[in-house]
């Protein structure tokens, strides 16, 4: 009795590949382009998705010298009680990592020129759940914190 589950799993798993690469060459060698059209936009559509989970991050690059803008990352950061909780130095600047609550927040600082600083942040609960609007107002109050700062 395992032996024919076994068999029989193996049947299916192997007379399926050649039945869709048979469909595959049908509609391609029929000129059916839409078909074949709609199969490249599903596959682009799910690897677009695992993108926008790998990387859905906010970033803006202003014109500020990097101390300015890090005094008014920390300025902001406490002023919405987020905690940072380690600073990793990276290849010209820093990235922070800080928590509110089930928020995690990881933000990169980095030196463009001596009078440019990029900012990217991704907010977020784990892996999936992105938090764009978090991650944007945290570069917006950033932005217009270090436009007051005295210096």
């Amino acid at each position: 009795m395992l032996n024919e589950t076994v068999s029989m799993k193996s049947y299916r798993k192997s007379s399926i590949r050649p039945l869709m690469t048979g469909f595959f060459l049908l509609f391609t060698l029929s000129g059916c382009a839409v078909a074949v059209s709609a199969l490249g936009t599903v596959g682009s559509g799910v690897a677009g998705g695992a993108d926008y989970f790998a990387s859905t991050s906010v970033a803006q690059t202003v014109s500020y010298d990097y101390d300015r803008v890090k005094k008014a990352l920390l300025v902001t950061l406490c002023k919405m009680v987020i905690d940072v909780e380690k600073v990793k130095k990276i290849e010209h600047g820093e990235k922070i990592y800080a928590t509110a609550d089930d928020l995690e927040v990881v933000i990169k600082l980095k030196r463009i020129t001596s009078k440019l600083t990029r900012i990217e942040i991704k907010a977020g609960e784990g892996l999936v759940k992105r938090d764009e609007a978090t991650a944007t107002e945290i570069v917006r109050r950033t932005t217009k914190t270090a436009a007051k700062l005295i210096t």
